[in-house]
C-alpha cells in the first residue's frame, strides 16, 4: 500500500526556515526526502505513537508530528522541527555539554 502524504503548510514553511539556517542545508533535504519516502511506504513502524492515529518521528535533524488516516491511506504531517542534534550544532553545543 502506498499512503498519500500531505504536508501542511506550516510544516513545509518550517522545514523551509530550518534549511535557511543549517550549516548544512542538504542534510535537512535530505532528512524531509526520507520522512516523505518512509510515511509514504509504512508510516506506522516509523516513531513513537502519540495518541491513536498520532505519531512523532525524529530523522536526523528533522522532527515530524503526523497522523495516520488509515480509511483513506493518507497521512498528514502536521508540524515539523529541528531536532535536538541539529539545535545544539546551531549554537555550538557538544552532546556532552548538555
Amino acid at each position: 500500500m502506498t499512503y498519500a502524504v500531505i504536508w501542511r503548510l506550516a510544516a513545509t514553511l518550517e522545514v523551509a526556515r530550518i534549511e535557511g539556517t543549517s550549516d548544512d542545508p542538504a542534510a535537512v533535504r535530505a532528512a524531509a526526502a526520507r520522512i516523505d519516502w518512509a510515511l509514504r511506504r509504512t508510516p506506522r513502524d516509523v516513531g513513537e505513537s502519540r495518541e491513536p492515529g498520532f505519531r512523532l518521528w525524529y530523522e536526523d535533524v528533522l522532527g515530524v508530528y503526523y497522523r495516520i488516516d488509515e480509511a483513506n491511506l493518507r497521512v498528514e504531517v502536521l508540524y515539523a522541527g529541528p531536532t535536538r542534534r541539529h539545535w545544539r550544532s546551531r549554537h555550538g553545543l557538544r552532546r556532552d555539554t548538555l
